[in-house]
């Protein structure tokens, strides 16, 4: 859940490799907007002498290829000249998804960043995405990014491409306190000065669709869509015609029997689409 204190807290976890590191790109871009405290996790076996402190993606040398600081630039000025808190961890724990989940548990985060491969067939049945399990277990807002799918934030500028959002809502669950959290976070992900257009899917029951209270937010431009689909279908046929540069899902189990053998919704929706995913928790289930 979103916390109350004035400096946002957002989690990359990193295990090094070129998928994590466009997840680290995406979640620093968002932290340089939101002023926000940003912590690197690794999560291996190895214990803390062992750690490859030096393979944790470079923070200031980022930040200088976007132009935001100077090849002089100490490490103090990237708090001091660019409002943002950088954090680096390691949990020990073989299983990435256990580790990650006690981390969060002791130390709650605003915004979850992970990469995820949007598994199929055996290999989703055998092994269950480690960013959905951590995302479920633990009721973070999660933005996952898909192995060789499309991004929005330029690796090389830091710049955001963000101007088109399915936000798919399955409404046996209340959506106020998800519309909310897009209200505020939404802004800051999406392009310097471009509006967003937010295209919100009611998908299933009831029959008439929900007079839904949309909060109000600067380049937020909200727009309405009904579908008495399949929850994947709907976003699949609504993704053909407005092709979002991310989707908004509200989580569901992906260690289910079900969900292995047919796949999560995000499992689904990442596989097909390519596209960033934003998981929602569902508060109450």
């Amino acid at each position: 859940m979103e916390s109350q204190q004035l400096t946002p807290r957002i989690l990359l976890t990193t295990d090094f490799s070129a998928e994590s590191e466009i997840a680290f790109f995406h979640a620093l871009a968002i932290a340089l907007k939101r002023k926000a405290r940003l912590t690197l996790l690794h999560t291996g076996g190895e214990s803390r002498e062992q750690v490859p402190w030096s393979r944790f993606p470079s923070v200031r040398g980022t930040l200088q290829t976007w132009g935001l600081l100077g090849t002089d630039a100490a490490r103090t000025d990237v708090i001091d000249k660019l409002g943002i808190d950088i954090n680096k961890m390691a949990q020990r724990d073989y299983d990435p998804r256990n580790g990650i989940t006690d981390y969060l548990r002791r130390s709650p985060t605003d915004l979850l960043v992970m990469a995820s491969q949007g598994r199929t067939g055996l290999a989703r049945f055998r092994n269950t995405s480690i960013a959905e399990t951590v995302s479920y277990r633990t009721k973070s807002h999660t933005l996952m990014l898909p192995k060789d799918g499309s991004q929005f934030v330029d690796p090389a500028t830091g710049t955001s491409s963000l101007r088109c959002v399915l936000c798919a809502l399955d409404m046996k669950h209340d959506p106020r306190t998800l519309l909310t959290f897009l209200s505020r976070w939404l802004p800051d992900m999406a392009a310097d000065g471009e509006v967003v257009d937010v295209f919100v899917l009611q998908v299933g029951e009831p029959e008439e669709p929900q007079q839904l209270m949309v909060p109000q937010a600067e380049r937020l431009r909200w727009q309405g869509m009904v579908s008495h689909d399949e929850l994947v279908d709907a976003v699949m046929q609504a993704a053909e015609s407005i092709e979002p540069d991310m989707v908004v899902v509200q989580a569901d189990s992906p260690s289910n029997l079900r969900g292995r053998l047919r796949g999560s919704r995000i499992d689904r929706i990442m596989h097909t689409l390519r596209v960033p995913v934003l998981s929602m928790p569902v508060f109450g289930d």
